[in-house]
């Protein structure tokens, strides 16, 4: 029964086929016949375009209508969209948008558009259809050039061309119009024989069709009976295959019948899925509701497109297990579709891949740390193959080449770069073959030049090494590239900041000494050459009153005026400060001394303005012959610096020449050989210090405490030099080179302190001595301690002596600081703050010197001082001249009008102290009175001086 079943199935199956085949036949032939049908359609739209299109043209012609060449350009789109069609269609892989956007245009039904591509691409070689295409491009032509016509008829009314051009283009239209009579019937015609041959040959093939499917029925029914036990065996053979090769690989199969919305669930679903196999077989859920709702709408999208388009369908998409957690799975499958192109049937797989998006996440995570790194590194990083061709570049990269990653990948890399070696000017033909070759990482050994396709140059820095596979064999390279711009640039800026000065931009003292040197070591071409060592006048004035910004924008200004009046090679340099240094090659030293002055008096006439103050400078100029061969480096600077200084010495503003026996030059030479000599003694502590007592000649002057009035209640520190013989030093020999090269701060801190430890260890003395000891020394109520214009000028000063003074614990109400009147009026102002800032502790000051200067009663009403000490060539001829005797009594009376004490200093015996007595001064100092005792450090041999504190 099954048997005849089946064969009964089989006979019925093979005459559906028959009916089936026929059936196809017959709508293939349909379908022609429809194809035809609409082409004959499309062939009276385009002909009625035509007509149109022409009479349009010909009335713009009348008219100049801008309405009637939009009707005319309207009617042509029609047989112009037509042939865009046709010349799509003739192509190997025809686009069917192009397609369907011409037929549109030619007006046609979008229904009967895909039976006219397929009857054109199937029918097109028959002899009646190619005949008529054939009409179908000889009439496009004629299109075309009625378009053209137009446009030319056109662009006439807009020039307002002459009549007789339009009457031409009017009969070329006439001419066109009758030549597509023919043309139009012919394409008629063909096709209509083209549906007469169809139909022919439909009536005798579906004859043969149904003679031949009626004998092949017989036959298969035959064999069909024999073999059908035998496909039914196979048959079940590969479904096990399939569903054991799908359980295996973790997929499903599911079965989509679309017309009757039916779908088949392999076991996978239900197993994989957490439902039980009944669920899925009798009420399986829907699909589409167990993907997850961020993937649902692309996998329907998805999906869509395959049924509409026939492309590939795969997606990834997350599927609700029954337990509510979600499970990786892509989906494959394809449509079968019916003989016109409807989706009927659809079948597919799912797979599982929740291991391999566990594996991407790692891979994209690996990837996107690894491209993160290489963005973040400063070096650009180039991949090649192993052809050298591009396969990745990082940030840096596409910035150093000038093209982005996408646009050079797979490029080989000589096409995006040139490399050129520095050293030899010679190009690399290929930087990364030695490496590929050697399989070893190769480093840069030489600077190389790397050249963009922009024409750019850049400096570079290079490694290579080898990529391998998992078999070892190389693949490829990575290349490192490092710009070394930036380093070179900073290389010249330090070199040139190094050699130059920051303010005003010459060559610093550093260059200039070491040109200087060339020229003295060069002796194959003797010659005479001279260097200027320049100070500027007055500019501390500037630089105190208004300001360093004041004082830079002057050195500014003096530089390029200096500049601006040298020769072409002398060389100008700043040495420090506002001092600048020039260099006169190949100049006689009558010339350069014209050379000096001819700046001396540029900067003399510079009128330096700032806000509402203007100041006039001058320029002291040392001038020093130099002859290569004969001097050193460190002779010719100390020798200039000496005559720039005897140029400030003799009254500023000049010139002065060194000569070899200048015996003030000598002098200066002698001078500057004590700082040597300063320093050594400080660094071996070979200083002394002396005390003089200031006696007081009033009796309300008096500062003793519980002591005679015989007893020095005020004491002068002195300072004294020891030699390396041990002898003592007189402060004259080296307080004056001192104060010129800057060591008189170091001497004023030395002072101090070592003071300080004296009387602090005074007061310990008298704290823990005898009473009988203690009372046989007198006490100090003032201790006078001179200062240099060198300390009022140290801003740490201050500082310092407060620091001190906590260390020794010294009371400020003994001490006294002496400033000299010139040190006074030349830091006036930051004197002015010292004074006032100490005597709020407790100190007072006295003016030494008073009287030597010439502004000094227009400067005493600035100074806060509580002394004035008047200078000793006044009190030194007190008793023999009546002029210094009233100078003396003239500066004792406005001192008392504004407060102050009056102290007379070189005060050599007891009639001068009378003399002094009777006018009033309150104080004498000198030999007179008191010779000056070693206080510290004592002899061995000494005794301590009988001095205590009150």
């Amino acid at each position: 029964m099954f048997i005849v079943l089946k064969r009964t199935s089989l006979f019925i199956g093979l005459l559906a086929s028959v009916v089936l085949t026929i059936t196809l036949v017959t709508v293939a032939s349909l379908t022609l016949m429809s194809s035809l049908r609409a082409y004959v359609g499309g062939e009276s739209l385009w002909s009625k375009a035509q007509k149109e299109a022409s009479e349009a043209v010909v009335r713009y012609a009348e008219t100049g209508h801008e309405i009637d060449y939009q009707q005319f350009l309207a009617n042509l789109r029609v047989p112009e969209g037509d042939s865009r069609a046709r010349v799509e269609m003739n192509q190997p892989n025809p686009r069917r948008n192009i397609i369907v956007e011409g037929f549109t245009d030619g007006r046609l039904d979008t229904r009967d558009i895909d039976d006219m591509i397929w009857g054109y691409k199937y029918f097109r070689w028959v002899p009646e259809i190619a005949r008529a295409i054939e009409f179908w491009e000889s009439g496009d032509g004629y299109i075309a050039d009625l378009h053209q016509l137009g446009e030319r008829l056109h662009r006439n009314a807009i020039l307002d061309q002459p009549p007789a051009d339009r009457a031409v283009i009017l009969a070329e239209i006439k001419r066109i119009n009758t030549a597509l009579r023919p043309i139009e019937e012919g394409f008629s015609s063909a096709l209509g024989d083209a549906s007469r041959r169809a139909r022919d040959l439909l009536i005798i093939a579906t004859t043969l069709i149904a003679l031949g499917l009626l004998a092949l029925s017989t036959v298969l029914i035959r064999l069909m009976t024999s073999r059908s036990e035998k496909l039914e065996r196979q048959l079940r053979l590969n479904e096990e295959r399939l569903l054991l090769g799908f359980e295996g690989s973790n997929a499903g199969l599911w079965d989509w019948n679309i017309r009757d919305k039916q779908v088949y669930y392999s076991p996978w679903f239900s197993e994989m899925l957490g439902y039980d196999a009944t669920e899925m077989t009798n009420a399986p859920p829907a699909f589409v509701d167990l993907i997850h709702a961020d993937d649902r709408e692309h996998s329907l999208k998805e999906l869509q497109r395959h049924l509409d388009t026939g492309q590939r369908y795969q997606t990834e998409f997350r599927v609700r297990r029954k337990n509510g957690t979600y499970l990786w799975c892509r989906s494959r499958g394809k449509a079968i579709r019916s003989a016109t192109g409807q989706p009927m049937r659809m079948i597919g797989s799912l797979v599982d891949i929740a291991d391999l998006k566990v594996a991407e996440a790692v891979a994209f995570t690996d990837k996107e740390m690894a491209e993160v790194t290489l963005d973040a590194i400063a070096d650009a990083v180039i991949a090649t193959d192993a052809e050298s061709r591009i396969t990745y570049c990082n940030k840096v990269a596409e910035n150093l080449l000038g093209q982005s990653a996408a646009h050079i990948h797979g490029w080989p890399l000589t096409v995006a770069c040139r490399i050129v070696d520095e050293s030899t000017n010679t190009e690399i033909d290929d930087i990364v073959a030695p490496a590929l070759g050697s399989g070893t990482i190769l480093a840069a050994d030489s600077v190389l030049v790397l050249h963009r396709m922009d024409g750019e140059t850049i400096p570079i820095d290079h490694s290579v090494a080898p990529i391998r596979n998992a078999s070892g064999d190389i693949v490829g390279a990575v290349l490192v590239f490092h710009d070394v711009s930036e380093g070179r640039r900073q290389a010249a800026k330090l070199i040139h900041q190094a050699d130059h000065d920051a303010l005003t931009g010459v060559p610093n003292r550093r260059a200039f000494e070491r040109q200087l040197s060339n020229l003295l070591a060069r002796t194959d071409v003797p010659r005479h050459h001279a260097m200027l060592y320049l100070d500027l006048d007055q500019f501390k004035i500037v630089n105190d009153t208004c300001g360093h910004a004041a004082g830079d924008e002057l050195i500014c200004q003096v530089s390029k005026l200096l500049q601006q009046r040298l020769r072409d090679g002398d060389l100008l340099a700043r040495l420090g400060g506002d001092e600048f240094g020039i260099l006169l090659q190949n100049c006689a030293i009558e010339d350069a001394y014209r050379i000096a002055d001819l700046l001396r008096q540029g900067v003399a006439d510079i009128r330096f303005a700032w806000g509402l103050q203007s100041f006039s400078i001058g320029l002291s100029a040392g001038l020093v012959s130099l002859v290569p061969g004969t001097s050193t480096l460190a002779e010719i600077m100390k020798a200039a610096d000496a005559a720039c200084y005897m140029a400030k010495e003799k009254g500023r503003n000049q010139i002065y020449t060194h000569l070899i026996d200048d015996q003030e030059l000598l002098l200066k030479k002698a001078e500057m050989d004590w700082t040597t000599r300063i320093r050594r003694a400080l660094d071996e502590n070979r200083f002394c210090l002396f005390s003089q007592p200031i006696i007081a000649l009033q009796p309300d002057a008096t500062e003793t405490s519980n002591t005679s009035s015989a007893a020095p209640s005020h004491i002068e520190i002195l300072l004294r030099m020891i030699d390396e013989d041990g002898q003592l030093i007189l402060p004259m020999a080296f307080i004056p080179a001192a104060e010129r090269y800057g060591l008189s701060t170091q001497l004023d801190r030395w002072v101090i302190h070592h003071t300080f430890k004296m009387l602090a260890d005074r007061i310990k003395a008298r704290s823990y001595g005898n009473a009988a000891t203690t009372d046989a020394e007198p006490h100090i109520a003032t201790c006078a301690i001179n200062l240099s214009g060198s300390s009022l000028r140290d801003d740490q000063f201050l500082d310092y002596l407060q620091e001190q003074q906590h260390l020794f614990q010294i009371p400020w109400q003994i001490l006294c600081f002496e400033i000299s009147e010139s040190a006074a009026i030349a830091n006036l102002s930051r004197a002015t703050v010292l004074i006032v800032r100490l005597r709020t502790l407790g100190c007072r000051f006295s003016l030494d010197d008073f009287g030597a200067g010439v502004s000094s009663f227009s400067y005493l009403k600035h100074l806060p001082v509580d002394f004035l000490k008047i200078d000793g060539s006044f009190v030194k001829d007190v008793l023999a001249e009546d002029i210094d005797r009233t100078v003396v009594a003239a500066i004792h009376q406005i001192a008392h009008a504004m407060g102050k004490k009056t102290i007379a200093e070189l005060v050599e015996n007891s009639a001068t102290c009378d003399v002094l007595r009777q006018l009033g001064i309150d104080y004498a100092q000198g030999f007179g009175v008191g010779s000056p005792q070693r206080i510290y450090p004592l002899a061995v041999t000494e005794k301590r001086p009988a001095l205590r504190l009150a």
